[in-house]
């Protein structure tokens, strides 16, 4: 009896340990750095926090997933590295300024019209792993379950889910979302237009992180660029109408205290960037990568040149949008 308890005892432990040495050799969230197959799940916080280490670059990209879209390398004027990772909030951000910046030239960041201060903060996520957690890690039943799916997605010529540069792959998304789906993009932009409508200013210490990097930018000597990109055409033709005047009167207010804390904005939310035709056809909050690219190009990297103290740039590449 002992000795069939025994057998079962050690047959368990060196699965255990073979599961724990697959998971370690192909690292699915590129945690531990030995990842050589390509990120093909969603683990952006986890993997940037070691590609940035690794990647060339002058420059951080940061922001949501909206700015995570746009790859880093068309970029004129830096080397730039994509820090951005969706739905990521200014707490998040600040932390990964906190422990990746250095000597960068320039921090670039994506801020979204009204965005403000998560209301449950969830601390330092970058924090460095200890013994308990990477263990855990990497003998946990989800992480084999992900090895497994790097392996064949990678044997099978898929695209892995982020570039070297940090950028993430549209491969999928323009599978999904670049098709004709009248009826979702119509019920998407009802609930954008109802949201931007009823905005009426964040709450009052909604700013704190967004003070703090850019307290923690001046004191590593880095100069940021903040840009507003643009939202759907749909949505700023709504912002337009005299009904959505308390709205349009708290975004200015929220830019004006924008504009106090960084001291280079950049504002697109109501330009020309924000036609449809630029935006996923099934998706009107996410931009193409390539007009990402030709946004920040015409439009930001100018206005980044001129914050690292290269020439000046013309008035019309600051102005940007039209405004409110």
């Amino acid at each position: 009896m002992n000795s069939a308890r025994q057998y079962v005892l050690l047959s368990v432990g060196l699965a255990i340990l073979a599961a724990g040495g697959i998971n370690l050799v192909v690292d699915p969230y590129n945690r531990f750095g030995f990842n050589r197959l390509g990120v093909y799940i969603s683990a952006e916080r986890e993997s940037k926090s070691v590609q940035v280490l690794r990647y060339p670059h002058d420059a951080l990209l940061l922001g949501n997933s909206r700015i995570a879209m746009i790859p880093a390398v068309p970029l004129e004027g830096f080397h730039f590295f994509n820090g951005a990772f969706g739905a990521a909030s200014s707490e998040e951000i600040y932390y990964f300024i906190n422990r990746f910046a250095r000597k960068e030239r320039l921090v670039l960041l994506g801020v979204d019209l009204g965005q403000f201060d998560p209301s449950e903060l969830k601390g330092d996520i970058f924090e460095p792993p200890g013994w308990g957690s990477s263990l855990d890690h990497l003998l946990n039943l989800r992480t084999a379950e992900y090895s497994l799916r790097t392996i064949g997605e990678h044997w099978s010529g898929q695209p892995a889910a982020l570039r070297a540069d940090g950028s993430f792959d549209p491969t999928g998304w323009f599978a999904l979302f670049d098709r004709d789906d009248p009826a979702a993009v119509n019920l998407q932009l009802e609930r954008l237009r109802h949201t931007c409508a009823s905005y009426r200013g964040p709450p009052k210490d909604g700013w704190r992180f967004y003070r703090r990097i850019a307290e923690r930018l001046k004191g590593l000597g880095i100069p940021c660029v903040v840009v507003v990109p643009p939202v759907h055409e749909v949505v700023a033709r709504q912002l337009q109408t005299e009904a959505a005047e308390p709205a349009r009167a708290a975004y200015r207010a929220w830019l004006s205290e924008l504009r106090t804390i960084f001291p280079y904005v950049v504002d697109l939310s109501f330009s020309s960037y924000g036609a449809a035709e630029n935006f996923f056809k099934a998706d009107p909050v996410h931009f193409k990568p390539d007009v990402g690219v030709r946004m920040l190009n015409e439009q930001v990297i100018p206005v980044a040149l001129e914050a690292v103290g290269a020439p000046p740039v013309l008035e019309a590449a600051k102005a940007g949008g039209k405004g409110f």
